[in-house]
Protein backbone atom coordinates (compact mmCIF):
# COMPACT_ATOMS: atom_id res chain seq x y z
CA UNK A 1 0.00 0.00 0.00
CA UNK A 2 1.17 3.34 -1.05
CA UNK A 3 1.70 6.13 1.41
CA UNK A 4 -1.14 8.00 -0.02
CA UNK A 5 -3.09 5.15 -0.01
CA UNK A 6 -2.04 4.89 3.92
CA UNK A 7 -2.96 8.97 4.48
CA UNK A 8 -6.41 8.58 2.85
CA UNK A 9 -7.09 5.24 5.36
CA UNK A 10 -6.64 7.54 8.33
CA UNK A 11 -9.43 9.93 7.11
CA UNK A 12 -11.41 7.35 6.06
CA UNK A 13 -11.06 5.15 9.59
CA UNK A 14 -11.73 8.02 11.33
CA UNK A 15 -15.03 8.84 9.76
CA UNK A 16 -15.80 5.25 9.87
CA UNK A 17 -15.69 5.86 13.88
CA UNK A 18 -17.67 8.78 13.46
CA UNK A 19 -20.49 7.17 11.94
CA UNK A 20 -20.06 4.00 14.02
CA UNK A 21 -20.85 6.19 16.71
CA UNK A 22 -23.62 8.43 15.53
CA UNK A 23 -24.77 5.24 13.95
CA UNK A 24 -24.82 6.87 9.98
CA UNK A 25 -23.86 5.52 6.81
CA UNK A 26 -20.00 4.87 6.54
CA UNK A 27 -18.00 7.46 4.61
CA UNK A 28 -16.60 6.66 0.95
CA UNK A 29 -13.30 7.20 0.28
CA UNK A 30 -12.27 10.56 -0.37
CA UNK A 31 -9.31 12.55 -1.35
CA UNK A 32 -10.88 16.24 -0.24
CA UNK A 33 -7.49 16.96 1.63
CA UNK A 34 -5.33 18.06 -0.63
CA UNK A 35 -2.62 16.81 1.99
CA UNK A 36 -3.15 13.51 1.26
CA UNK A 37 -1.54 13.70 -2.12
CA UNK A 38 1.78 15.75 -0.79
CA UNK A 39 4.35 13.37 0.70
CA UNK A 40 6.13 16.42 2.46
CA UNK A 41 3.76 18.25 3.79
CA UNK A 42 3.47 16.95 7.24
CA UNK A 43 2.15 20.09 9.35
CA UNK A 44 -1.05 20.64 6.76
CA UNK A 45 -1.69 16.74 6.81
CA UNK A 46 -1.55 16.80 10.38
CA UNK A 47 -3.85 19.60 10.48
CA UNK A 48 -6.62 17.89 8.29
CA UNK A 49 -6.51 14.83 10.72
CA UNK A 50 -7.16 16.96 13.95
CA UNK A 51 -9.70 19.40 11.99
CA UNK A 52 -11.44 15.72 11.47
CA UNK A 53 -11.51 14.29 14.52
CA UNK A 54 -12.43 17.30 16.13
CA UNK A 55 -13.84 20.08 13.87
CA UNK A 56 -12.20 23.66 13.67
CA UNK A 57 -12.21 24.38 17.83
CA UNK A 58 -9.46 22.40 17.88
CA UNK A 59 -7.71 23.94 15.16
CA UNK A 60 -8.30 27.11 17.87
CA UNK A 61 -7.16 25.42 21.23
CA UNK A 62 -4.01 24.23 19.10
CA UNK A 63 -3.41 27.80 18.07
CA UNK A 64 -3.51 28.64 22.23
CA UNK A 65 -1.10 26.28 22.85
CA UNK A 66 1.34 27.09 20.29
CA UNK A 67 1.36 30.88 21.43
CA UNK A 68 1.96 29.57 24.62
CA UNK A 69 3.61 26.27 25.62
CA UNK A 70 5.35 25.63 21.96
CA UNK A 71 6.88 28.92 22.15
CA UNK A 72 7.81 28.93 25.50
CA UNK A 73 9.64 25.65 24.46
CA UNK A 74 10.72 26.91 21.43
CA UNK A 75 14.12 28.92 22.84
CA UNK A 76 16.33 26.14 24.14
CA UNK A 77 15.78 23.97 21.12
CA UNK A 78 16.32 26.51 18.83
CA UNK A 79 19.66 27.67 20.49
CA UNK A 80 20.37 23.88 20.81
CA UNK A 81 19.95 23.90 16.86
CA UNK A 82 21.76 27.11 16.08
CA UNK A 83 25.02 26.05 18.10
CA UNK A 84 25.24 22.88 15.71
CA UNK A 85 25.11 25.25 12.75
CA UNK A 86 27.66 27.50 14.78
CA UNK A 87 30.27 24.62 15.29
CA UNK A 88 33.69 25.50 13.67
CA UNK A 89 36.91 23.60 12.99
CA UNK A 90 39.18 26.34 14.73
CA UNK A 91 36.41 25.96 17.49
CA UNK A 92 39.47 26.06 20.13
CA UNK A 93 41.48 29.20 18.82
CA UNK A 94 41.46 32.32 19.84
CA UNK A 95 39.22 35.11 17.67
CA UNK A 96 41.25 36.76 15.22
CA UNK A 97 43.24 40.02 15.79
CA UNK A 98 41.63 41.31 13.19
CA UNK A 99 38.42 40.81 15.03
CA UNK A 100 39.18 41.98 18.43
CA UNK A 101 41.26 45.42 16.63
CA UNK A 102 38.80 46.01 14.01
CA UNK A 103 35.68 44.63 14.61
CA UNK A 104 32.91 43.74 11.85
CA UNK A 105 30.98 46.23 9.22
CA UNK A 106 27.65 46.41 8.04
CA UNK A 107 25.10 47.69 6.55
CA UNK A 108 22.17 48.39 9.14
CA UNK A 109 19.68 47.39 6.30
CA UNK A 110 21.66 44.16 5.69
CA UNK A 111 21.00 42.75 9.16
CA UNK A 112 17.64 44.51 10.10
CA UNK A 113 15.84 43.53 7.52
CA UNK A 114 11.97 44.52 9.00
CA UNK A 115 13.17 47.85 10.03
CA UNK A 116 12.73 47.21 13.80
CA UNK A 117 15.72 49.03 14.97
CA UNK A 118 14.97 52.45 14.18
CA UNK A 119 11.33 51.92 16.03
CA UNK A 120 11.84 53.47 19.70
CA UNK A 121 11.29 50.68 22.36
CA UNK A 122 8.75 53.16 24.16
CA UNK A 123 6.71 53.75 21.12
CA UNK A 124 3.42 52.30 20.81
CA UNK A 125 5.21 50.48 18.05
CA UNK A 126 8.19 49.77 20.32
CA UNK A 127 6.13 49.05 23.18
CA UNK A 128 5.14 45.63 20.67
CA UNK A 129 8.50 44.39 19.87
CA UNK A 130 11.33 45.00 21.98
CA UNK A 131 11.79 42.89 25.60
CA UNK A 132 12.62 45.92 28.14
CA UNK A 133 12.99 43.58 30.78
CA UNK A 134 16.21 42.60 30.24
CA UNK A 135 19.21 44.07 28.00
CA UNK A 136 19.18 42.62 24.22
CA UNK A 137 20.87 42.80 21.16
CA UNK A 138 17.98 44.95 19.78
CA UNK A 139 17.87 47.61 21.99
CA UNK A 140 21.77 48.06 22.75
CA UNK A 141 21.87 48.67 18.61
CA UNK A 142 18.44 50.93 18.83
CA UNK A 143 20.75 52.51 21.81
CA UNK A 144 24.01 52.66 18.97
CA UNK A 145 21.78 54.20 16.41
CA UNK A 146 20.27 56.89 18.74
CA UNK A 147 23.77 57.92 20.33
CA UNK A 148 25.68 57.57 16.83
CA UNK A 149 29.78 57.39 17.04
CA UNK A 150 29.50 56.04 20.71
CA UNK A 151 30.62 52.88 21.56
CA UNK A 152 27.44 50.91 23.38
CA UNK A 153 28.65 47.52 25.27
CA UNK A 154 26.68 44.74 25.51
CA UNK A 155 28.72 42.94 28.40
CA UNK A 156 26.46 39.63 28.16
CA UNK A 157 27.15 39.07 24.21
CA UNK A 158 30.94 40.21 25.04
CA UNK A 159 30.19 43.06 22.44
CA UNK A 160 30.85 46.51 21.51
CA UNK A 161 28.12 48.32 18.78
CA UNK A 162 29.11 51.46 17.32
CA UNK A 163 26.77 53.42 14.48
CA UNK A 164 28.23 55.54 12.04
CA UNK A 165 25.98 57.62 10.49
CA UNK A 166 27.09 58.74 7.70
CA UNK A 167 27.16 55.63 6.06
CA UNK A 168 24.13 53.78 7.95
CA UNK A 169 26.90 50.88 9.38
CA UNK A 170 27.12 48.93 12.55
CA UNK A 171 30.85 48.29 13.81
CA UNK A 172 30.61 45.21 15.86
CA UNK A 173 33.47 44.04 17.96
CA UNK A 174 33.94 41.80 20.80
CA UNK A 175 34.81 42.87 24.17
CA UNK A 176 37.20 40.01 25.33
CA UNK A 177 39.25 37.52 23.44
CA UNK A 178 38.36 34.01 23.71
CA UNK A 179 37.70 30.86 21.83
CA UNK A 180 36.25 31.00 18.70
CA UNK A 181 33.50 28.28 20.07
CA UNK A 182 32.81 30.12 23.34
CA UNK A 183 32.40 33.10 21.74
CA UNK A 184 29.74 31.54 19.68
CA UNK A 185 28.22 29.18 22.38
CA UNK A 186 27.87 32.97 24.71
CA UNK A 187 26.36 34.51 21.94
CA UNK A 188 23.34 32.19 21.06
CA UNK A 189 22.66 31.93 24.71
CA UNK A 190 22.59 34.98 25.94
CA UNK A 191 20.51 36.32 23.22
CA UNK A 192 17.01 36.08 23.02
CA UNK A 193 15.49 34.20 19.75
CA UNK A 194 11.72 34.62 20.10
CA UNK A 195 10.30 37.75 21.73
CA UNK A 196 7.07 36.26 22.27
CA UNK A 197 4.75 39.84 22.28
CA UNK A 198 6.88 40.73 18.67
CA UNK A 199 6.54 37.00 17.55
CA UNK A 200 3.02 37.23 17.95
CA UNK A 201 2.78 40.99 16.47
CA UNK A 202 4.57 40.13 13.19
CA UNK A 203 2.29 36.94 13.17
CA UNK A 204 -0.49 39.18 12.88
CA UNK A 205 0.96 41.97 10.78
CA UNK A 206 1.40 39.31 8.26
CA UNK A 207 -2.03 38.97 8.05
CA UNK A 208 -3.92 42.07 8.50
CA UNK A 209 -0.67 44.52 8.11
CA UNK A 210 -1.91 46.74 10.91
CA UNK A 211 1.93 47.01 12.23
CA UNK A 212 3.36 47.88 8.88
CA UNK A 213 -0.08 50.35 8.46
CA UNK A 214 1.19 51.73 11.72
CA UNK A 215 4.49 52.42 11.07
CA UNK A 216 3.76 53.79 7.72
CA UNK A 217 6.03 51.37 5.26
CA UNK A 218 5.91 51.15 2.30
CA UNK A 219 4.35 48.52 -0.29
CA UNK A 220 7.85 48.12 -1.51
CA UNK A 221 9.62 47.61 2.44
CA UNK A 222 6.24 45.11 2.76
CA UNK A 223 7.11 43.43 -0.25
CA UNK A 224 11.05 42.90 0.56
CA UNK A 225 9.53 41.20 3.87
CA UNK A 226 7.01 39.03 2.14
CA UNK A 227 9.90 37.98 -0.48
CA UNK A 228 11.74 36.55 3.02
CA UNK A 229 8.70 35.09 3.70
CA UNK A 230 7.93 32.87 0.48
CA UNK A 231 11.65 32.22 -0.05
CA UNK A 232 11.44 30.55 3.39
CA UNK A 233 7.93 29.21 3.28
CA UNK A 234 9.22 27.30 -0.06
CA UNK A 235 12.15 26.17 1.82
CA UNK A 236 10.01 24.25 4.73
CA UNK A 237 8.00 22.68 0.93
CA UNK A 238 11.39 21.22 0.24
CA UNK A 239 11.51 23.73 -2.37
CA UNK A 240 15.58 24.95 -2.23
CA UNK A 241 15.50 26.84 -5.50
CA UNK A 242 15.83 30.40 -3.71
CA UNK A 243 13.74 32.24 -6.81
CA UNK A 244 9.82 32.95 -6.96
CA UNK A 245 7.60 32.13 -9.86
CA UNK A 246 6.07 35.15 -11.85
CA UNK A 247 2.87 34.53 -10.65
CA UNK A 248 4.05 34.07 -7.40
CA UNK A 249 5.89 37.34 -7.27
CA UNK A 250 2.62 38.96 -8.88
CA UNK A 251 0.84 37.90 -5.85
CA UNK A 252 3.06 38.80 -3.56
CA UNK A 253 3.02 42.45 -4.70
CA UNK A 254 -0.34 43.05 -4.17
CA UNK A 255 -0.58 41.40 -0.88
CA UNK A 256 1.85 44.18 -0.27
CA UNK A 257 -0.10 47.01 -1.39
CA UNK A 258 -3.25 45.59 0.78
CA UNK A 259 -0.84 45.26 3.96
CA UNK A 260 0.97 48.67 3.65
CA UNK A 261 -2.73 50.08 3.97
CA UNK A 262 -3.91 47.85 6.96
CA UNK A 263 -6.28 45.48 4.53
CA UNK A 264 -6.44 41.89 4.33
CA UNK A 265 -9.21 39.85 2.94
CA UNK A 266 -10.91 37.00 4.21
CA UNK A 267 -11.77 33.91 1.77
CA UNK A 268 -15.78 33.04 2.31
CA UNK A 269 -15.27 29.64 -0.56
CA UNK A 270 -17.52 32.36 -3.17
CA UNK A 271 -16.02 35.90 -2.92
CA UNK A 272 -13.60 37.83 -0.31
CA UNK A 273 -14.76 39.88 2.37
CA UNK A 274 -12.59 43.07 2.98
CA UNK A 275 -11.09 42.96 7.28
CA UNK A 276 -9.17 45.72 8.85
CA UNK A 277 -8.42 45.05 12.47
CA UNK A 278 -7.33 48.38 13.86
CA UNK A 279 -3.69 48.99 15.91
CA UNK A 280 -5.69 48.98 19.59
CA UNK A 281 -6.95 45.09 18.54
CA UNK A 282 -3.17 44.45 18.22
CA UNK A 283 -2.36 45.46 21.53
CA UNK A 284 -5.66 44.59 23.49
CA UNK A 285 -4.70 41.14 21.96
CA UNK A 286 -0.60 41.29 22.99
CA UNK A 287 -1.77 42.71 26.52
CA UNK A 288 -3.92 39.28 26.26
CA UNK A 289 -1.35 36.97 25.28
CA UNK A 290 1.43 38.73 27.60
CA UNK A 291 -0.92 38.63 30.65
CA UNK A 292 -1.49 34.90 30.43
CA UNK A 293 -1.05 31.25 30.27
CA UNK A 294 -4.19 29.95 29.66
CA UNK A 295 -4.40 28.61 26.17
CA UNK A 296 -8.12 28.89 25.69
CA UNK A 297 -8.21 32.31 26.93
CA UNK A 298 -5.44 33.21 24.06
CA UNK A 299 -7.14 31.27 21.78
CA UNK A 300 -10.29 33.06 21.65
CA UNK A 301 -8.55 36.27 22.00
CA UNK A 302 -7.24 35.53 18.88
CA UNK A 303 -10.60 34.62 17.11
CA UNK A 304 -11.79 37.60 18.55
CA UNK A 305 -10.04 39.86 15.87
CA UNK A 306 -11.89 38.41 13.23
CA UNK A 307 -14.71 40.52 14.62
CA UNK A 308 -13.07 43.43 15.72
CA UNK A 309 -11.75 43.32 11.42
CA UNK A 310 -15.02 42.88 10.60
CA UNK A 311 -17.29 45.47 12.29
CA UNK A 312 -18.21 46.90 8.65
CA UNK A 313 -19.82 43.60 7.28
CA UNK A 314 -20.78 42.24 11.02
CA UNK A 315 -23.93 40.12 8.63
CA UNK A 316 -21.42 39.40 6.23
CA UNK A 317 -19.24 37.75 8.72
CA UNK A 318 -21.70 36.24 10.81
CA UNK A 319 -23.39 34.45 7.76
CA UNK A 320 -19.41 32.72 6.68
CA UNK A 321 -18.39 32.55 10.16
CA UNK A 322 -17.17 28.74 9.88
CA UNK A 323 -15.78 29.28 6.45
CA UNK A 324 -13.79 32.47 7.51
CA UNK A 325 -12.36 31.10 11.24
CA UNK A 326 -11.02 27.43 9.27
CA UNK A 327 -8.98 29.28 6.48
CA UNK A 328 -8.07 32.08 9.43
CA UNK A 329 -6.96 29.13 11.99
CA UNK A 330 -5.15 27.32 9.18
CA UNK A 331 -3.56 30.38 7.72
CA UNK A 332 -2.44 31.75 11.22
CA UNK A 333 -0.46 28.22 12.06
CA UNK A 334 1.13 28.21 8.72
CA UNK A 335 2.37 31.95 8.88
CA UNK A 336 3.65 30.72 12.67
CA UNK A 337 5.81 28.02 11.07
CA UNK A 338 7.14 30.71 8.63
CA UNK A 339 7.81 33.11 11.42
CA UNK A 340 8.57 30.72 13.93
CA UNK A 341 12.27 29.99 10.98
CA UNK A 342 12.28 33.62 9.97
CA UNK A 343 13.34 34.47 13.60
CA UNK A 344 15.46 31.39 13.96
CA UNK A 345 17.99 32.99 10.94
CA UNK A 346 17.05 36.23 9.57
CA UNK A 347 16.80 38.17 12.91
CA UNK A 348 19.32 41.18 13.62
CA UNK A 349 21.12 39.23 15.97
CA UNK A 350 21.31 35.91 14.04
CA UNK A 351 22.26 38.17 11.09
CA UNK A 352 24.97 39.20 12.75
CA UNK A 353 26.56 36.05 14.33
CA UNK A 354 26.96 34.78 10.19
CA UNK A 355 28.18 38.25 9.39
CA UNK A 356 31.06 37.09 12.31
CA UNK A 357 30.98 33.49 11.65
CA UNK A 358 31.91 34.83 7.60
CA UNK A 359 34.69 36.91 8.98
CA UNK A 360 36.58 34.69 10.92
CA UNK A 361 36.46 31.67 8.20
CA UNK A 362 37.32 34.32 5.23
CA UNK A 363 40.24 36.60 6.93
CA UNK A 364 38.06 39.59 7.69
CA UNK A 365 35.55 39.39 5.03
CA UNK A 366 32.29 40.04 5.63
CA UNK A 367 29.71 37.88 3.41
CA UNK A 368 26.28 38.89 4.55
CA UNK A 369 24.57 41.33 2.34
CA UNK A 370 21.26 41.62 1.23
CA UNK A 371 18.97 38.46 3.37
CA UNK A 372 17.49 37.03 -0.20
CA UNK A 373 20.98 37.02 -1.70
CA UNK A 374 22.30 35.94 1.42
CA UNK A 375 19.97 32.81 1.60
CA UNK A 376 21.92 30.90 -1.16
CA UNK A 377 25.05 31.57 0.89
CA UNK A 378 23.57 29.90 3.54
CA UNK A 379 21.35 27.19 1.87
CA UNK A 380 22.76 24.12 3.78
CA UNK A 381 21.92 25.71 7.32
CA UNK A 382 18.54 27.42 6.32
CA UNK A 383 17.75 23.71 5.44
CA UNK A 384 18.84 22.47 8.31
CA UNK A 385 16.90 24.90 10.60
CA UNK A 386 13.78 24.47 8.69
CA UNK A 387 13.84 20.58 9.64
CA UNK A 388 14.45 21.65 12.94
CA UNK A 389 11.33 23.91 12.89
CA UNK A 390 9.08 21.26 11.11
CA UNK A 391 10.26 18.39 13.70
CA UNK A 392 9.27 20.83 16.60
CA UNK A 393 5.71 21.75 14.74
CA UNK A 394 4.84 18.72 13.65
CA UNK A 395 5.49 16.60 17.04
CA UNK A 396 3.68 19.31 18.77
CA UNK A 397 0.39 19.22 16.48
CA UNK A 398 0.90 15.09 16.63
CA UNK A 399 0.83 15.05 20.40
CA UNK A 400 -2.76 16.87 20.39
CA UNK A 401 -3.91 14.81 17.52
CA UNK A 402 -3.09 11.84 19.53
CA UNK A 403 -4.84 12.61 22.64
CA UNK A 404 -7.96 13.53 20.23
CA UNK A 405 -8.00 10.11 18.65
CA UNK A 406 -7.69 8.53 22.68
CA UNK A 407 -11.34 11.06 22.83
CA UNK A 408 -12.73 9.20 19.77
CA UNK A 409 -11.83 6.20 20.35
CA UNK A 410 -12.37 5.65 23.75
CA UNK A 411 -16.25 5.50 23.76
CA UNK A 412 -15.96 3.35 20.19
CA UNK A 413 -13.78 0.89 22.00
CA UNK A 414 -16.34 0.88 25.05
CA UNK A 415 -19.77 0.36 22.58
CA UNK A 416 -17.81 -2.44 20.68
CA UNK A 417 -17.10 -4.11 23.94
CA UNK A 418 -20.35 -4.21 25.09
CA UNK A 419 -22.13 -5.16 22.03
CA UNK A 420 -19.32 -8.32 21.79
CA UNK A 421 -19.80 -8.93 25.45
CA UNK A 422 -23.64 -8.82 25.24
CA UNK A 423 -22.95 -11.15 21.76
CA UNK A 424 -21.33 -13.86 23.62
CA UNK A 425 -23.90 -13.73 26.55
CA UNK A 426 -26.37 -14.70 24.62
CA UNK A 427 -24.41 -17.36 22.85
CA UNK A 428 -23.82 -18.63 26.05
CA UNK A 429 -27.65 -18.40 27.49
CA UNK A 430 -28.66 -20.28 24.06
CA UNK A 431 -26.52 -22.81 24.79
CA UNK A 432 -27.00 -23.79 28.31
CA UNK A 433 -29.68 -25.00 30.68
CA UNK A 434 -29.28 -21.48 32.73
CA UNK A 435 -30.80 -19.36 30.08
CA UNK A 436 -34.48 -21.35 30.94
CA UNK A 437 -33.88 -20.44 34.63
CA UNK A 438 -32.93 -17.01 34.01
CA UNK A 439 -35.69 -16.36 31.76
CA UNK A 440 -37.99 -17.84 33.74
CA UNK A 441 -37.62 -15.42 36.69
Amino acid sequence: MSLVDDKRKVFTTIGSYTSFMQQNKLPNVTDIYTSINNKKDIISYLLDVLKTVAGTEALKELIGKMLTKLVDQSESKIKMALKKQFVQFNADNLLSSNFINNGINTKVEDIDIKGKLRISPTSDSGNLIYNKTVDSFDKIAHDAIVNSGTDVSFAGMNMSIKYVESIDTFNIKPLANVKIGDYFTNYIDKTQIINKDEFITNIMDTIYGVFSKKNNKTAGQVLNDLEVQKLLEQVINNNDSFLILPEDYDELQKKANELANGVTYYDMGCGLMEAILPFSGLTKLIGIVSGSTDPFTIGNAVEATIAESTTGSPTTAKKNKETIRDGFFQKLINVFTIQMLQFSIMSPQIRVLLGIMSSLQNNGLVLIANAKEDMKKFAIMIKCMANEIIKMIAEFIFNLVVSYLIKLLTPVIKKMLKEKINQYINIIKSLTPISKLINST
